[in-house]
């Protein structure tokens, strides 16, 4: 095959390791959340514990209907153990890494221009701007950081794989952008798994090494960003865990917080009439109305202002909201489920599936970044990939992703 050129086996569902497997992974990480609350580290976490399993349970079934719903509609052809393969054209990969470098170089350049110092180099002692106002035009510097991150390990020399990859994250990195920054290395190990040809139990190994740096880094970012004290006080820890290393403090509380939050609103908000806001962060941040929740929001037994991903389905539609959004998102999972889709559309399923591991925290489904993103490894798929899948015969076709003549 020609050095401008390279292929790797389609992976079957059952070769991944289970955060590849959007069904176990939504179990997974529900049952995260559900053991992170019972440390009950702060002041205002939610008491009674029999509320959360009942929007497990609720959010469970919903999930599953939708998933097995796509799954009996959809035409299941898996596809065969040998010869179905993924090919992707260097050159063309090249091209594309070099616009969203490029890309990024002239956005983040512009806000050094217009803002000054990256947040980060508050760290060292410079005055600069919160990183929550710096800067402009982040809905899409992020997704294009991200994107070139995660692709950059695509590619063939090591040159470019290190240099883009470093850029990125170094990038990334100035904004001070934690969130984004997990989100990132999840998609890239995801990526990693399904085109590897590794066992799983390397894997897992891989995933808890990495979850462990990823812990250490968060700790870095948070505790430079906002100082222990600070966060003790805003997230009303509790005396007695405030001795534990703030590693795992910021763990737990990270986890467990948004649950409470969400119980909290369940308990205390009470639907009488529909909303929209759960669509309002597909909105530039320029366009953003204002929420008609705050209310609820602001009350003091709610901090930090994260609530799941299902608290703004709930305030804007009740019950309903939380169910429609679980079988949608099982419905996504039950296509990415059928004839291998997972490892035939890696980059575009790797960001469904940070999604579904992040959604203790925000609701990422519904969020311009990550339409953005979709949108650029969509993209990408058709650009640089083709698929070849043997017909029944034995004769081996191209399915086109795209065809790369």
């Amino acid at each position: 095959m020609s050095k401008f050129f390279r292929s790797f086996p389609l992976r079957p569902q059952t070769s991944l390791p289970f955060y590849c497997d959007p069904v176990k992974l939504f179990v997974a990480i529900w049952l995260v959340m559900l053991a992170s609350m019972q440390f009950e580290i702060s002041y205002v976490s939610y008491p009674h514990f029999s509320l959360a399993v009942i929007l497990f349970l609720f959010s469970f079934l919903s999930f599953i209907l939708g998933h097995y719903f796509v799954r009996l509609i959809c035409k299941v052809n898996e596809l065969p153990q040998e010869n179905s393969r993924n090919e992707i054209n260097i050159r063309k990969l090249r091209l594309f890494n070099f616009y969203l470098f490029g890309s990024s170089v002239i956005l983040t350049l512009y806000n050094v221009m217009v803002a000054g110092l990256p947040p980060v180099f508050a760290f060292l002692g410079f005055d600069t701007k919160p990183y929550f106002d710096y800067g402009r035009l982040k809905q899409v510097i992020f997704p294009l950081l991200m994107a070139l991150f995660v692709n950059s390990f695509l590619e063939s020399s090591t040159i470019r794989k290190l240099f883009y990859s470093t850029f990125a994250f170094l990038a990334m990195l100035s904004y001070v952008a934690r969130g984004s920054m997990l989100l990132m290395l999840l998609q890239a190990l995801i990526v990693f798994s399904i085109r590897t040809s590794k066992g799983k139990a390397r894997l897992y190994l891989i995933a808890g090494v990495g979850l462990i740096g990823a812990a250490f880094l968060a700790d870095f970012i948070g505790s430079n960003r906002t100082g222990d004290a600070i966060f003790f006080a805003y997230m009303q820890i509790k005396t007695q865990y405030q001795q534990w290393p703030t590693i795992y403090l910021w763990v737990i509380s990270y986890v467990s917080t948004p649950l409470s939050n969400l119980c909290w609103l369940v308990d205390l908000a009470h639907f009488d009439h529909v909303t929209w806001s759960f669509a309002y962060p597909l909105l530039p941040s320029f366009w953003l109305p204002s929420n008609p929740h705050l209310e609820f929001i602001e009350n003091s037994k709610i901090i930090d202002g994260v609530h799941t991903y299902l608290a703004t389905y709930f305030l804007d539609l009740s019950y309903f909201g939380i169910a429609s959004i679980n079988c949608f998102v099982g419905m996504i999972s039950g296509y990415y489920s059928s004839d291998r889709r997972i490892s035939r559309y890696y980059l575009t399923s790797s960001i469904f599936l940070t999604c579904i591991a992040f959604m203790f925290f925000f609701d990422f489904f519904a969020y311009l970044e990550t339409v953005v993103q979709f949108a650029i490894q969509a993209v990408a798929q058709y650009y640089f990939m083709k698929e070849y899948r043997p017909l029944a015969t034995g004769v081996t076709k191209g399915l086109g992703i795209v065809a790369n003549s």
